[in-house]
């Protein structure tokens, strides 16, 4: 019987540390709705599914060009419009409702308030003004370093390959 006791506190104390936020302590679909208009989230995620939409009109496109090589016009201006109805895959709106419980399970009213509060602020706005431009400066000279100790790590990998496979000299 002791066993059992044990046995069941520990699974309930191992549910509570797991469990999602408590109910009470939860932010409302309202509030999360206010964080995200204040973040951008909307107009961040149009601008993302638009960048992967054009990714991927211009692969589609690309394959289906060297598959089909001799396609009239018409029949190229019908897989066009097909790709772009890609766009109504998953809706914007859509996207954002399913973060809302995911945003629930991990932030309390208290975070949402002080994220509100700060991006809200003329200095979060300034933030969320300047952050495109900061980022893609920073991905820049990140890719460029990149870029070089990839090739440098790659000749390593080669030269270690090349090593490997030689036969034995014994």
């Amino acid at each position: 019987m002791k066993r059992l006791s044990l046995f069941v506190s520990i699974v309930l104390f191992c549910a509570a540390c797991f469990a999602q936020q408590p109910a009470g302590d939860q932010p409302s679909r309202d509030e999360l709705m206010k964080m995200f208009a204040v973040l951008r989230v909307r107009q961040q995620t149009e601008n993302m599914m638009q960048t992967v939409l054009a990714q991927m009109k211009q692969q589609t496109e690309g394959d289906i060009q060297k598959r089909y090589p001799n396609l009239t016009p018409e029949a190229q201006a019908k897989l066009e419009a097909s790709i772009n109805d890609a766009v109504n895959l998953y809706p914007v709106n859509e996207m954002v409702d399913d973060l809302i419980p995911v945003y629930q399970k991990y932030l309390t009213k208290a975070d949402v308030a002080a994220i509100v509060g700060f991006y809200g602020s003329p200095a979060g706005q300034h933030f969320l003004d300047k952050m495109p431009v900061m980022t893609q400066e920073a991905m820049k000279t990140m890719m460029t370093k990149l870029q070089v100790r990839s090739a440098e790590y790659a000749d390593k990998i080669q030269k270690q390959a090349d090593e490997l496979a030689a036969p034995n000299k014994n």
